[in-house]
């Protein structure tokens, strides 16, 4: 909706400071006269997004490339819908001048700095490699990131898996001008203001219509806009309005194998996030992206860049096709009713789920490897969790992710260990009926962040639990763990049994949040009953009958 409709404007920090935004981008463009930067960030205002390929020569990208394609193989999480690799545990990555040149070029950073008004770092940054693959899931619906209250932009980049050419299927889509409107928000009677997950998502065929009648306001055309960037001959970074431009991945059966680059920039002032990586910088630019800073030390950045950025502004002025014609990668005609019927009527995530489950040899439950798998599928599930006006909800961020993003080797060893230590802590109860499963649910969770709430790090590893337990040396995932535990309580609090699929999913983070807990504090017996109660508990909701004792 328009700014002017929303229920608490005051609340939404990227309305609060027009003014100093456009002191900063008066200051900003002073640096660099001519129109490269005025028409990248006038198409960014306008559309939501601008993307470039072919500003990295070839020679260059390959050889970042072959560096990308062996760390990912080496470390990538290898999920049942993509594989991830957080890039700052990756030594080789963060020290390959290509991955800066890629997703960070200063041109990018002043581009993004101009959008968001203001000095700005890197919060995130991750690799996705995606196979082709026929399903819906939260994981590539409609969707808008982050919260409503801060402005998002995210730089991605994405290529044909394993060569030097541009991504042939399972493109960034996104609705041009979407950028223009805003997400409302929820005003408690204290006044307290909130949102949550589930505003972000586009999921039904009721919600897509919304967007693209909203889209058809903004732009004034009689037929929507749908931009799939795919079919392009060499890798593609786009800059784009992550939090509010409507967007997702397009994932089909068809095209190759996709990889990707993606980096989260927030304003250095919206929240305290920082990327927490050890490396050394390549320059100060890098630096302040990892660091956050002054906007003295911002500019001062920036201008040590100067004849790099200016000359990849000069590539632009002599090559203006290295920007892409979006509306060249429009979807038309029966490919854009194709999109559209696939948004709310695709394969879903749960038909993709039997059918790879009913294949599996331990489907009855019964053993290990099933459980494993199981989990790895229900973590991909529709988890609604809060926003915050104050963004305290950025605390939660990278135990999440590391919980929804753990490879099936980890996965294993936190089962294998937890199993191993239950015994210790006593039998765990029967599993409760159905109808009980979400009280249950809220009780571990409270009882576990009291856990948590005074318990110390572990300083001894887990013996008999063979290798280091996973997580155990990352200690920003281990603070994030306590945050995350209650936020996740407060999704429970909102559950019921008329979404089973939540309930499930809610219960397969908390199952591992509870034997994370216990192998990375010292919670005692209790930490490993609580790790015990849950595991049998999402073995009642996967089965509908009581839990098997092997699994």
């Amino acid at each position: 909706m328009p700014s002017d409709q929303l229920a608490a404007p005051r609340s939404y920090r990227q309305l609060a400071r027009p003014g100093a935004d456009e002191d900063f981008r008066t200051e900003l463009a002073g640096l660099f006269p001519g129109e490269s930067l005025t028409a990248l960030s006038r198409t960014i205002a306008a559309e939501g997004a601008v993307s470039l390929t072919g500003l990295t020569p070839p020679t260059d990208f390959d050889r970042f490339r072959r560096v990308y394609d062996g760390e990912m193989q080496a470390k990538g999480s290898r999920g049942p819908l993509h594989s991830y690799l957080n890039i700052t545990s990756s030594t080789p990555l963060m020290r390959s001048p290509g991955l800066w040149e890629t997703i960070a070029h200063p041109l990018y950073v002043v581009v993004v700095a101009y959008a968001l008004g203001g000095p700005v770092k890197i919060i995130d940054l991750r690799s996705k490699d995606t196979q082709p693959l026929d399903v819906v899931a939260r994981d590539n619906t409609l969707h808008l990131d982050n919260s409503p209250f801060i402005d998002e932009y995210k730089v991605v980049a994405t290529w044909t898996l394993g060569t030097v050419k541009g991504p042939s299927g399972q493109g960034l889509t996104y609705l041009p001008g979407t950028n223009k409107l805003f997400r409302n928000c929820f005003v408690e009677p204290d006044g307290s203001v909130w949102s949550d997950e589930d505003a972000c998502i586009f999921p039904t065929g009721a919600r897509v219509d919304e967007v693209l009648e909203a889209q058809a306001a903004i732009l004034a055309e009689a037929e929507p806009t749908v931009v799939h960037l795919a079919g392009l001959d060499g890798p593609c970074s786009t800059i784009f309005s992550a939090s509010r431009v409507v967007h997702h991945r397009y994932r089909t059966a068809d095209g190759s194998p996709r990889s990707s680059l993606m980096a989260t920039f927030h304003r250095v002032e919206d929240g305290g996030e920082l990327l927490h990586s050890t490396e050394s910088p390549f320059s100060p630019l890098h630096r302040f992206l990892l660091t956050g800073g002054s906007r003295e030390a911002f500019m001062a950045a920036v201008a040590a860049e100067k004849d790099h950025i200016a000359a990849a502004m000069d590539r632009l002025a002599e090559q203006p096709d290295l920007v892409v014609d979006a509306r060249r990668h429009s979807l038309k005609g029966a490919a854009r009713d194709d999109w559209y019927a696939r948004q709310h009527r695709g394969v879903t995530l749960n038909g993709l789920r039997s059918s790879r489950m009913a294949q599996h040899p331990g489907r009855t439950g019964a053993t290990h490897d099933w459980l494993v798998q199981r989990l790895l599928h229900d973590l991909q599930g529709p988890l609604n969790m809060p926003f915050f006006s104050d963004l305290r909800e950025t605390r939660r961020r990278r135990a999440r992710i590391w919980i929804r993003e753990m490879s099936p080797e980890n996965v294993s060893k936190v089962v294998k260990t937890a199993n191993l230590y239950s015994p210790r802590a006593g039998s765990a109860p029967d599993g409760p009926a159905i109808g009980t499963a979400v009280a249950d649910l809220r009780s571990c969770l409270l009882d576990l962040g009291r856990l948590l709430s005074k318990a110390p790090m572990s300083e001894a590893p887990l013996s008999g639990s063979g290798d280091e337990f996973p997580g155990s040396t990352d200690e920003v995932v281990n603070r994030s763990l306590s945050p995350f535990v209650g936020d996740l309580g407060i999704t429970a609090s909102w559950l019921d049994d008329t979404d089973p699929d939540s309930v499930l999913t809610a219960t397969a983070f908390a199952l591992l949040a509870a034997a994370l807990a216990a192998g990375w504090f010292t919670l005692g017996d209790a930490g490993w009953r609580l790790a015990a109660r849950l595991r049998r508990q999402y073995l009642v909701l996967v089965a509908g009958s009581p839990a098997v004792e092997h699994a």
